[in-house]
């Protein structure tokens, strides 16, 4: 019984995200606020270090959704009173 012969793809391209073609938002999700800068400049920012400018949340509260599909509209759920 014969085996294939192996092939190494040293210069084969590593398939993408598709997400990372599409324009997205982040909303977060405590508030509602929305990242509309995109994906790239979300990838940008620390992870340890942002907060929600609303809210104070961490980056990794926030969804991935697609551009344009949420209101943007803040709806504070974390209340101390």
């Amino acid at each position: 019984m014969r085996h294939p012969p192996t092939r190494l793809n040293f210069f084969q391209q590593v398939p993408t995200d598709p997400d990372k073609k599409k324009p997205m938002d982040y909303v977060c999700k405590d508030c509602g606020y929305v990242f509309t800068k995109g994906t790239l400049a979300w990838d940008k920012l620390d992870n340890s270090k942002y907060q929600c400018p609303p809210c104070g949340a961490g980056k990794f509260r926030f969804k991935k959704v697609p551009k344009g599909s949420e209101s943007g509209e803040v709806k504070v759920k974390k209340s101390w009173f």
